[in-house]
């Protein structure tokens, strides 16, 4: 988490990942997001956030956030996404096979490459 203060009137351009969530502690903020490509008219949507609420960003983008009043606010980064079931079943298949495919030339080495009694 990071702490970010704003002085009344000031105003904070930012780049922010889906996901990540700002808690107003004390003060007031406007968060204003940059339009999606695909709307129509282009509007930012702003969004009022008083003392003790919290926003998720929906999509990825610029953000920008003015305060009305002396403002701290923590900025929470969105969790890296988590391994889904298969992808965690193939990295465990390749790691057996990994494990056996050197365990048998291990073996194999014992077996063609010892010196004669």
């Amino acid at each position: 988490m990071h702490i970010t203060t704003l002085r009344a009137h000031q105003v904070l351009n930012s780049y922010v990942k889906a996901g990540s969530r700002i808690h107003v502690t004390t003060g007031q903020i406007s968060l204003s997001e940059a339009p999606a490509w695909g709307d129509a008219y282009g509007f930012f949507h702003e969004t009022m956030l008083h003392e003790g609420a919290t926003y998720q960003i929906k999509r990825s983008g610029w953000l920008l956030i003015s305060a009305s009043k002396d403002t701290e606010f923590l900025s929470e980064l969105a969790q890296p996404a988590q391994l889904t079931p298969l992808i965690r079943l193939t990295t465990f298949c390749y790691a057996v096979t990994q494990a056996a495919h050197l365990r048998l030339t291990g073996i194999a080495k014992k077996l063609f490459h010892h010196e004669a009694l």
